[in-house]
């Protein structure tokens, strides 16, 4: 077995859906955060690190064992994953398979570096900080209740071991945590959302997005609040999103019974769903935003339009969220009554009249399906 010290946070088998291939290589468009140019890179130099899950230890054959898990029982997987979830005619899901989508889907939260560099800043900063504010040829720096001693000839040498103290602790934590997470979302929904206009998706170099669930419906509910609030990632009402390719984004719900449901759900989504989802995916990336060079285009382009307090942006979020209400109490009628009761034929033809839902595509379904 190969030890590789160019080792991929973000795996290729992953990259690769969002990329054009040329020959045997693939290529993707990314632009940095600091900057507005986008380029063409290969997937093989994109989202890698050197010796980032590699263990110090003498053992050699043991060196590489968290590159070899991710490469094995998650990158490997990941091709049957994507090919399950993207097909369209596939409406439920086994447990085997469910296992699978669960396990290559949050390995991509807790493996990137995004966290282990937080911390590296952090004390970085810290550091410089208080050398900065000091005379003295050493000064103590307390960092999560552990005091450290910084001389000013050492700085270098002291930065550098605690980075690798950082990335060793990170080696272990991480896989505690996603084996928790993994566990915690077992039981939970899953759909797949298609998008049905000329919008993309992008991705990023941490391409996980966690919200924590929310009910519009409800009295006084804040928009900006819920955007502005902390993530819990463990939290069982969250709903965790994760781009699979320029027209696909896999959801996982919040669980709504003792066993899990087989169903695989299919929505259809357009452009306001896609900028939504692209705001979070560049708001919880590192350092890029990955995709096709006319995705990542007009996702800048986007943002520069619709970040914009106007009319014609306010009468947009009115739309979509007056929406999203009438769609849920459609719904709820629907579940109470049932598809040919009189109830929904009547709640039917209201919502018909309502411009910001009867051109819906997803109500356009349940039109269709109730009608014929």
């Amino acid at each position: 077995m190969s030890n590789p010290q160019r080792q991929h946070f973000i795996p290729r088998s992953y990259l690769n859906n969002f990329a054009a291939r040329d020959n045997d290589k693939y290529f993707i468009h990314a632009k940095r955060s600091d900057n507005d140019n986008i380029l063409k890179l290969s997937t093989k130099d994109i989202c890698v690190d050197r010796n980032l899950y590699t263990i110090p230890t003498e053992d050699e054959k043991k060196r590489f064992d968290i590159e070899h898990f991710y490469a094995d029982k998650v990158d490997g997987v990941f091709p049957e994953v994507y090919k399950l979830l993207t097909d369209k005619t596939i409406a439920s899901i086994d447990f085997e398979s469910r296992l699978k989508v669960i396990s290559t889907a949050l390995s991509l939260y807790f493996r990137t570096p995004k966290f282990l560099n937080l911390q590296n800043q952090l004390f970085e900063d810290l550091v410089s900080n208080s050398l900065s504010s000091s005379e003295k040829e050493e000064v103590t720096v307390t960092l999560f209740n552990e005091e450290i001693k910084i001389n000013r000839n050492e700085v270098e040498q002291i930065i550098k071991e605690r980075k690798e103290h950082n990335r060793v602790k990170f080696l272990f934590q991480h896989l505690q945590s996603y084996e928790k997470f993994v566990q915690s979302k077992l039981k939970d929904n899953m759909a797949v959302y298609h998008i049905v206009d000329e919008s993309e998706f992008i991705t990023s170099d941490n391409p996980v997005i966690i919200r924590p669930y929310a009910d519009p419906t409800q009295p006084g509910f804040d928009y900006q609040q819920y955007y502005k609030q902390q993530i819990n990632p463990f939290d069982p009402s969250n709903m965790i999103h994760l781009p699979l390719d320029k027209n696909t984004i896999l959801t996982i719900l919040p669980e709504t019974g003792e066993h899990p449901s087989d169903y695989l759900q299919r929505m259809e989504v357009g452009k306001v769903d896609v900028l939504m989802y692209n705001s979070d995916i560049q708001k919880y990336s590192e350092n890029w935003i990955l995709g096709t060079k006319e995705g990542i285009a007009n996702h800048i382009s986007d943002q520069q339009t619709h970040n914009v307090v106007n009319e014609q942006n306010i009468a947009m979020v009115e739309d979509y969220q007056e929406k999203v209400l009438l769609l849920k109490d459609f719904l709820d009628v629907l579940e109470k009554y049932g598809a040919k009761s009189s109830e929904v034929k009547i709640k039917l033809e209201e919502l018909k009249k309502k411009p910001s839902i009867a051109s819906d595509v997803n109500f356009q379904r349940y039109v269709k399906m109730i009608e014929s």
